[in-house]
């Protein structure tokens, strides 16, 4: 199976980096998503990051102000899928490198929806489950 097959396409939510953790946690919330893409307004919406729930929740935990901006604490290195990669290969490469979400994008460079770790793992517990019966 692809990747493509198991795309969640929640379109993520898009926050200015310097947005304080506290309003981007409550933007998240309010959303329903557990990640948002970090954006620098001065690039015309250029991703630069992103920053996931328990991100935030860590460095609230580990003393950092809830007025710092989320740049202070995002991920600067954001992962870019195209689908066609195999599940376990992408589970692989997640575990690997620690990842848990990655952005799937179209040819165009678009994104199209996100792949979290637990998806690629109920696709694969699936495709096991289908293998045996």
């Amino acid at each position: 199976m692809k990747l493509k097959d198991v795309f969640n396409n929640t379109r993520p939510i898009r926050i200015a980096r310097h947005t304080s953790l506290s309003e981007a946690l409550e933007r998240m919330d309010k959303q329903g998503v557990k990640f948002a893409l970090i954006v620098d307004d001065s690039k015309g919406e250029e991703i630069i990051g992103i920053v996931t729930r328990s991100i935030i929740l860590s460095s609230l935990g580990k003393g950092i102000s809830q007025n710092e901006p989320v740049s202070k604490v995002m991920i600067k290195n954001v992962i870019t899928i195209n689908g066609e990669e195999d599940l376990i290969d992408t589970f692989m490469f997640m575990m690997k490198n620690n990842i848990t979400h990655l952005l799937a994008i179209n040819e165009n460079g678009k994104i199209i929806g996100v792949v979290t770790l637990r998806d690629v793992l109920s696709a694969i517990n699936k495709e096991c489950e289908r293998d045996i019966d």
